[in-house]
């Protein structure tokens, strides 16, 4: 009996703890930090989880915004499932993912690179390219709606001087080269600032590493496919997952150059919301573009996360 009494503790000391019962030591050991961010945890539920809560309620409605709001169940998501615009929309969103994130990242590192290995002009270069990244996107838009004006535009005018007119084109006006132009520009703006991030990793590698590099002979491929890729890999996950949400909440952009034409071939699911809420005045169908819109950003961020184990990079 005694054997067993002081078996007891050391049965108690190996078995597993609960997953309530390390939840609750850390917050005991850390709570101190739990109430400073407090404050931030209350206004995200406020800005961004009671209105998405109302926004699903209200998907259940067909309201215009001002009389009494009439209950249609499930209908709301029935026609969105059956809309070819809202379809158009999500293809136009899966473009702007692939060609968007996919360019605007290796352009920012490779310009990292550059600046890293002060080519010269570096310093122009730095400057140069972010400079549209400060530029408002209004302005922006407003500058390359002249810009790809098909009549007296620069891009169309350069390409009759240089003898290649048969190049000009519609570039806004066509629905099949619209969403490439917008993006684009989209490119254009934003690689700027995927350079300063990768930069900012890029130059944090330790001296010491090129200089055993140089000793060895590597060249300049092998030095960035075995030594600069791999040290920043976290950043480089990060910036696509940022640009994967920039991609899939873009609007303003759009909706300065054409609004979503011609004929909707340029929506994408901000504009389309947009429309169907301020212009339409049907919130109830917004609202359940914009709770499908939600999910849709969370299937293909947790997907993604899941597919590059981001949660779970060792450096």
């Amino acid at each position: 009996m005694d054997k067993y009494t002081q078996s007891i503790p050391s049965i108690n000391k190996d078995r597993p703890k609960s997953k309530f019962t390390t939840f609750k030591r850390t917050l005991n050991e850390h709570k101190m930090s739990y109430l400073f961010i407090l404050p931030s945890i209350l206004l995200m539920l406020t800005v961004m989880v009671a209105p998405l809560i109302h926004s699903f309620s209200l998907s259940f409605f067909k309201w215009n915004g001002y009389s009494e709001a009439e209950f249609v169940g499930v209908s709301n998501y029935i026609k969105l499932f059956t809309d070819d615009r809202f379809w158009n929309a999500v293809v136009n969103n899966l473009k702007y993912i692939f060609l968007f994130a996919t360019i605007t990242v290796v352009l920012g590192f490779l310009f990292s690179i550059a600046i890293d290995r002060r080519l010269v002009g570096w310093r122009i270069y730095k400057f140069v390219f972010f400079i549209p990244v400060m530029l408002i996107t209004a302005v922006i838009s407003a500058l390359f709606a002249q810009v790809f004006e098909p009549n007296f535009g620069i891009l169309n005018t350069f390409l009759r001087t240089i003898g290649l007119e048969e190049y000009t084109q519609l570039w806004l006006g066509n629905p099949n080269l619209t969403v490439y132009s917008i993006i684009a520009v989209a490119i254009w703006q934003i690689t700027g600032w995927t350079m300063l991030l990768f930069l900012s990793s890029v130059e944090g590698i330790p001296t010491e590493i090129h200089d055993a590099a140089t000793l060895d002979g590597v060249s300049e491929w092998q030095r960035i496919i075995y030594i600069t890729l791999p040290m920043v890999k976290r950043m480089a996950y990060v910036i696509i997952m940022l640009q994967i949400i920039n991609s899939l909440k873009t609007f303003d952009l759009i909706w300065v150059m054409t609004q979503g034409g011609p004929n909707y071939a340029s929506d994408v699911l901000g504009t389309i919301l947009y429309r169907t809420a301020f212009s339409e005045q049907n919130f109830g169908y917004a609202s359940a573009i914009s709770v499908s819109m939600t999910i849709i950003v969370m299937i293909i961020c947790s997907y993604y996360i899941k597919l590059s184990k981001l949660s779970k990079i060792d450096g």
